[in-house]
């Protein structure tokens, strides 16, 4: 059940590890601002294991700022959160991961009902843009995901990068709810990095305090389109390492979180497969085609880049890239 709190009615503890404790279930935030016929919406934690947002919100709520309008930031996936160890768990053991869950109205499990309520209590505020704050799974710069590239979301999302990523998948998340203002997850960088959370803090303050998103100035975007999840299919077993290993189906190498950094090159060595390129992993377009082969090859069981591509949110982490995709591909 989604709880509401006013700003004003808040003590915050010593540390925002202890204000997560003092929280007992998914809660939203409501801050008062100038205009108070006006609100913004910023979401933090819907993944247990991405706090930067979480933060931000504590820092900003300790510095006493009023906003421009209304601020409502929700804060979700408390109880994942809160599971030992902090912030290692990105949903619930044996739930599922509320960022696949929102647009779903035929359920009516705890996390989906879940996804029901934010969806809907957003929906009384009318707000004039949400912003979604995540963290990537690996080490990342931090860039913009949005369905969008209208201006507005150039706009919002220069106070946090200069990397848009354009997208049209449809996986159950908060971004491509329509709420009749402009959407946009922002991935602020890996969870273990004090940047990240840098960026989450010092971007939140910015659209808490801006009169009006039109005055941001926001040239020379990098805007890339049509990402495709690269995904292993069912069965199929990952390891991470500086050869391949044997006992399973795919190696990728040591230093994969380095391929976020920049523009990964034809021929390029991703990893290892001990089986052949499609019965190991599947990458899925817009168009619900399968173009693996056109963005990977094999040669003499080395995964190697196919073409010119930008990879975001690879990560070493193989529990989330088993579950979720190993990570995201748009050609360079």
């Amino acid at each position: 059940m989604l709880n509401i709190l006013k700003s004003q009615d808040l003590t915050l503890p010593a540390t925002p590890e202890q204000w997560l404790h003092e929280l007992q279930q998914p809660t939203a935030i409501e801050i008062i601002g100038k205009q108070s016929d006006q609100w913004r919406v910023i979401s933090v934690l819907i993944h247990g294991n991405e706090p930067s947002g979480f933060y931000a919100t504590y820092n900003f709520l300790k510095q006493g700022l009023i906003p421009e309008t209304n601020l409502s930031i929700i804060i979700s996936s408390v109880r994942a959160a809160r599971h030992e160890p902090l912030f290692t768990h990105r949903y619930m053991p044996g739930e599922y991961d509320l960022n696949r869950r929102f647009g779903i109205i035929d359920c009516h499990d705890r996390v989906t009902e879940l996804a029901i309520q934010i969806t809907e209590y957003i929906r009384t505020l009318s707000p004039q843009f949400i912003v979604d704050l995540h963290n990537t799974s690996g080490q990342s710069p931090a860039f913009c995901v949005s369905i969008s590239s209208h201006p507005s979301i150039h706009k919002i999302a220069s106070l946090f990068t200069k990397e848009i990523v354009v997208t049209q998948l449809v996986i159950g998340s908060l971004m491509e709810q329509n709420f009749n203002c402009p959407i946009t997850t922002i991935e602020c960088g890996g969870s273990q990095n004090d940047k990240s959370h840098n960026v989450a803090l010092k971007g939140l303050t910015g659209l808490a305090l801006v009169h009006d998103i039109n005055d941001i100035d926001a040239n020379n975007m990098d805007v890339y389109n049509h990402p495709v999840r690269v995904r292993v299919h069912a069965g199929i077993s990952l390891d991470y390492g500086d050869q391949a290993d044997t006992d399973v189906d795919i190696t990728l190498i040591n230093k994969i979180e380095n391929l976020n950094q920049d523009v990964t090159t034809a021929g390029s060595h991703i990893g290892w497969l001990d089986r052949s390129l499609t019965d190991c992993l599947l990458a899925i377009n817009d168009h619900g085609e399968d173009i693996i082969t056109h963005l990977f090859h094999i040669e003499d069981g080395k995964l190697l880049a196919q073409r010119d591509i930008k990879i975001f949110m690879a990560t070493r982490r193989a529990d989330i890239a088993m579950d979720d995709c190993l990570f995201y591909v748009v050609e360079a």
